[in-house]
């Protein structure tokens, strides 16, 4: 062995037993190592040596850590990493599984190419990691054969996040070419990775997997050459190829997809990975359709001549296309318009003529969002044919409409043409009429464009947009306008043209519909007026097509605040999977009823990244992750959110990244803290629930932080009442009562009606000791009119009294009003009566009844009312013997109560229980040095909380704490 292995071998020493080379690229040596604590072999990489001046070890660990926490089954984990030696001498080093396999730079060294099957399969498991990956932040920069690896039957990504390990340790975000060292191979190298680019971010994974697909395809890189100057001029100015010109069997389908995956602008490229996957899948289907086809043909002729009439099954056999292949998956753009009356079609076709298509002979119009996202926008930047069929292969379309409408005074004609996205004509049409029969000209046109690609034997179906929308062409022509005021973002516009439709045509349910998701963007969500749009949408819901119903029912029970909404959008997106408003409306469903579900902040994040990946402008779907990702204390995906949304709205990313600085520090000054307003101030709260996501947090750091915000915060922006309850719930939750009531104190005097709430928390909550009741509990149940709300009030203060059986009874009563109680009434009655059954000892059934009456009660700002029934149902299931519904509670205490400063810290106490009862060690020692961090200077009466938790860390640790 070399001196330098010899030096990491008496390092690692007692930890992995080098036993020999296994290969060497550009940037490592592997060998093949015993991972002697673990017993197993491990491939060992070391960084070369020459490269130590480029990388900074401590950025490498840190690239190496962030990689580590990937886990998918196509991507090729991080075990271990280190580095070894003094100063800038330093070895650095990771290990991975030894895969059992070869990479796929050897197959196609043995093979050249690959069968086409095979090599799309691999393309969409690489494809489905990386998407992963970048998901979550993570971008490899060196996608090419050596790092794909072949086995077991499937595809596997090594080296992730090496190469930006490889950048410099000052500055993260500087040019990867530095030194005269390029990371990354010519061939496979992105135009902006190539000339040094100061953004490399996922698009340049998109442009080296695309090149890699062509390779295993042609047998050959697009761009050839022996020298790397010579092929990084290529991929920055020569045309793209076309793989099927390398390879005709392949088919001209596919070309598309990867021309646009290579494309040299990042911009003209797919939105994301999961983009070029799905295109990937359609030219995958379309180009075996054809080359089946074409087999078909030949086998034909060849039995015609043998037998007659054969080839007749033989082309019956493999046409089973309903529609012409092309027209599967259409795109329709803006139609030109000319003449008086007509402008509002210019946009509106697409929405009208996608709407028809949609779900006729298996068609799937793209989303009109996305298509006039990257469509011309006005008739003056129209390029005619030649543009439009690059617009459908940006989108993934496999073919095009486009067409006019031309408006003569009371007659309007709408004229078509069906384009493939290879130039091939696929149908023409044109219908005129009187100008207030629009919809039912839409209805001919459709089905007139649909006789030309019908390719079945069955009639063609009845297309009757007209019958399912409105029979009012102004009405039509507000909904319309309002659809484009809706697409970019002008809510308010947008309400008040929908308002003008349904003033027209009370029954347009589709207007009613558009005008409650309207409000839920301007922040109406659960408001009056968004239920009773959301209602009358629901009494003229026959007249929508299926996919709105189906939205319209999700959307209804998300404005009431109902968790089934969850469920009832998981339902539509299974159907749909594409659409973004099905996303959207999960990922607000999902934040929303976080309280009730215990839906993980990634769950949610998920959703609505779903919505960014395919409208990257759309800045109200960014809002909620990016508020999660404050007060999860995940900065590196609360700084890739805040990016997108500067790019479309600077002020609106200015502001939070001085939320930010409140939260990570340095602070930003008082002036910049007192010039927001509204809806920012409570970010700017909600943000400091931040604080309690940083491991080495205390008390201390977390009230001093608060209190400085409280100071610089103006009266006009946040009341005292308001800051000192904040102030008051936040002592609370760290266990300090004292300072705690004495705000309260203070509060009670300044505003009564503020202080009973805040005080009858921590007796709810089990926070309080006996002496802390002085008995104003009775005056406010007394106080409480005679009803439901007194009758409930008075029961609960027997429980948190002890008096069980008291209890009971009055919830018994309250329970048989019957229907004179409003569902949160009910909800909470049986959310208690669950709470007995489980001090009674019936935990199932206890928390089954819990946990109806949660669902039932909840509604739009009511969690915190229901804090102490969600709290008690989640410590229920962390405490049960029964696996899945510990995890259910774990799941609640991690993440239902992450912006509750009274319940938060409890949590960490409660989680520590659960973990040690689970088996789960680390992450219980983690959740108990938690609690004791934060409760660091609890009040003497609460201290045994705290000493069971240093009780439970010395168990589990073996060390005093």
């Amino acid at each position: 062995m070399s001196d330098i292995v010899d030096r990491l071998a008496a390092s690692l020493a007692g930890r992995y037993e080098i036993e020999r080379e296994l290969g060497a690229g550009g940037m490592a040596t592997v060998y093949v190592a015993r991972d002697l604590r673990h017993r197993r072999q491990v491939a060992l990489k070391v960084m070369r040596p020459d490269l130590r001046g480029t990388l900074g070890a401590e950025r490498f660990l840190r690239e190496i850590e962030l990689v580590a926490g990937l886990q998918h089954p196509h991507i090729v984990p991080v075990f271990d990493s280190g580095a070894e030696g003094a100063g800038g001498d330093k070895l650095l080093w990771y290990t991975m599984p030894l895969v059992d396999g070869e990479s796929l730079r050897r197959r196609l060294q043995r093979e050249r190419r690959l069968p086409i099957d095979e090599a799309l399969t691999i393309a969409a498991q690489v494809a489905d990691a990386l998407a992963y990956a970048h998901g979550r932040g993570v971008v490899h920069r060196d996608i090419k054969p050596e790092n794909i690896l072949l086995g077991g039957g499937h595809a596997m990504v090594a080296d992730f996040g090496i190469a930006k390990a490889a950048a410099s340790d000052s500055d993260p975000d500087a040019p990867i070419t530095q030194l005269g060292f390029v990371v990354g191979t010519p061939h496979y190298m992105s135009p902006e990775q190539a000339s040094g680019g100061e953004t490399i971010d996922a698009r340049s994974d998109q442009y080296s997997l695309g090149c890699t697909i062509f390779e295993m395809l042609a047998g050959e890189p697009p761009f050839a050459g022996s020298a790397g100057k010579s092929v990084v001029a290529q991929s920055l100015t020569a045309p793209r190829p076309r793989v099927s010109e390398r390879r005709p069997e392949v088919g001209a389908s596919l070309d598309p997809a990867l021309q646009r995956a290579m494309a040299v602008d990042p911009e003209a490229r797919f939105p994301d990975m999961a983009a070029l996957a799905a295109a990937l899948k359609t030219g995958r289907g379309v180009a075996a359709t054809r080359w089946v086809r074409r087999r078909a043909v030949l086998l034909g002729a060849f039995i015609a001549a043998v037998a007659a009439g054969a080839g007749a099954w033989i082309g019956t056999r493999f046409g089973r296309h309903t529609v012409e292949p092309a027209a599967e998956n259409l795109a329709v753009l803006p139609f030109t318009t000319s003449g008086p009356g007509v402008g509002y079609l210019r946009e509106g076709m697409v929405d009208l003529l996608s709407t028809n298509l949609t779900g006729v002979g298996g068609i799937r119009a793209v989303d009109p969002r996305t298509v006039l996202r990257d469509a011309p926008k006005s008739d003056h930047d129209a390029g005619g044919l030649d543009q439009a069929i690059r617009v459908g292969r940006r989108l993934g379309a496999g073919s095009v409409v486009l067409g006019s409408a031309v408006g003569t005074g009371d007659r309007v004609r709408l004229a078509a043409d069906f384009y493939s996205i290879d130039g091939e004509r696929l149908g023409r049409a044109q219908v005129d009429g009187p100008v207030d029969s629009v919809l039912t000209l839409v209805d001919r046109l459709s089905l007139a464009l649909l006789r030309d690609v019908w390719r079945s034997r069955e009639p063609l179906p009845a297309v009757r947009l007209a019958s399912q929308t409105t029979d009012s062409i102004a009405a039509l022509r507000a909904f319309l306008q309002g659809e484009q005021y809706y697409r970019r973002l002008a809510f308010d516009s947008a309400e008040q043209a929908y308002n003008r439709a349904v003033e027209v045509d009370s029954t347009f349910a589709l207007a009613h519909f558009r005008r409650a998701l309207t409000y839920g963007w301007t922040g109406g969500y659960g408001s009056a007026a968004s239920l009773e749009a959301s209602a009358a949408g629901t009494r003229f819901a026959q007249r929508l097509q299926p996919r709105e119903r189906r939205l319209l029912v999700g959307y209804r029970l998300f404005d009431q605040g109902k968790p089934a909404a969850v469920d009832s959008f998981h339902s539509f997106l299974k159907e749909y999977p594409d659409d973004l408003d099905g996303w959207y409306l999960l990922g607000e469903a999902l934040f929303h009823t976080r309280e009730y579900t215990g839906a993980a902040p990634d769950t949610i994040s998920a959703a609505f990244d779903r919505v960014v990946r395919g409208d990257s402008g759309l800045v109200p779907a960014l809002i909620h992750p990016t508020e999660l990702a404050l007060v999860t204390g995940d900065s590196a995906r609360f700084r890739r959110y805040v990016g997108v949304i500067e790019r479309s709205a600077p002020e609106r990313g200015r502001m939070w990244r001085t939320v930010s600085r409140s939260v990570w520090g340095p602070p930003p000054a008082d002036s910049a803290v007192r010039a927001l307003r509204g809806h920012d101030v409570g970010e700017l709260i909600v943000g400091l629930y931040g604080l309690y996501a940083d491991p080495a947090a205390s008390s201390d750091t977390i009230l001093q932080r608060f209190r400085w915000a409280i100071g610089a915060i103006s009266p006009d922006q946040v009341s005292r009442a308001e800051a000192l309850r904040e102030t008051a719930k936040m002592y609370a939750g760290l266990g300090q009562l004292v300072r705690a009531r004495a705000l309260s104190d203070t509060v009670r005097a300044e505003s009564p009606k503020d202080a009973p709430t805040l005080l009858g928390w921590p007796m709810a909550l089990g926070l309080a000791p006996v002496d802390y009741d002085r008995g104003w509990l009775d005056t406010v149940v007394t106080g409480i009119p005679t009803g439901a709300r007194h009758d409930y009030a008075a029961a609960m203060l027997h429980l948190i009294r002890g008096r069980p059986a008291e209890a009971r009874r009055g919830l018994d009563a309250l329970l048989s009003a019957g229907d004179t109680l409003d569902d949160q009434a009910r909800g909470q009655a049986q959310a208690a009566q669950g709470y007995l059954m489980i001090l009674a000892g019936d935990s199932a059934a206890g928390i089954r009844r819990m946990e109806e009456g949660i669902r039932l009660a909840a509604k739009p700002g009511f969690a915190q009312a229901l804090g102490w029934d969600r709290f008690e149902l989640a410590l229920a299931q962390a405490g049960s013997g029964d696996d899945d519904t510990r995890e259910a509670g774990i799941e609640r205490l991690s993440n239902a109560f992450i912006q509750e400063s009274l319940v938060r810290p409890l949590s960490y106490l409660a989680l520590g229980r659960a973990y040690e009862a689970a088996g789960r060690r680390d992450s219980a020692a983690f959740a108990y040095g938690r609690f004791i961090r934060l409760w660091d200077k609890a009040d003497p009466p609460l201290q045994g909380r705290v000493e069971e938790a240093r009780e439970a860390l010395k168990r589990l640790t073996g060390e005093p704490r």
